[in-house]
């Protein structure tokens, strides 16, 4: 009996530090962004996807509740002209909920696309980004609305 003892203990032990070394060999599960959602507003113009520079649009990100993450803008697909000027606040942190919400200005026409730096632990960040790029035109800021033109 002193040995079937040895011996399930043994095994428990070997059993445990297998299920340890695969636990911490895994990629370890972090938050992630899973939706960046830019409100159209009420912007009105020859496109229906309507976006003008001067007008404010809402954005809403949603990710693990507590996260930070930090909004640039990045005209075209060249990544040095990303900066968070355009964003107000340019930092959030999502809510119990998820949501991280902010509001969008462009200043400047062309093809932009929202950047959404996740921080995580020390100075990691993972970098997420809208599929497609969204088209600014020159926007007429009638208060609650804004005109939209090519």
């Amino acid at each position: 009996m002193h040995k079937s003892s040895r011996a399930a203990a043994t095994t428990v032990a070997a059993l445990s530090a297998l299920a340890a070394g695969i636990a911490f060999a895994a990629p370890q599960a972090g938050a992630e962004v899973t939706r960046i959602h830019v409100e159209q507003g009420q912007s009105f113009g020859s496109s229906a996807d309507a976006r003008g520079t001067g007008c404010s649009y809402p954005i809403t990100v949603t990710t693990e509740p507590g996260r930070a993450v930090i909004m640039l803008d990045q005209i075209g697909d060249d990544p040095d002209t990303a900066d968070h000027k355009q964003f107000r606040p340019h930092q959030v942190t999502a809510d119990a909920s998820g949501m991280a919400r902010t509001t969008w200005t462009p200043d400047r026409k062309g093809p932009h696309k929202i950047v959404v730096l996740e921080l995580l632990d020390g100075d990691d960040f993972d970098v997420y980004t809208l599929r497609t790029a969204m088209n600014v035109g020159t926007g007429v800021n009638l208060g609650p609305a804004c005109a939209v033109l090519p």
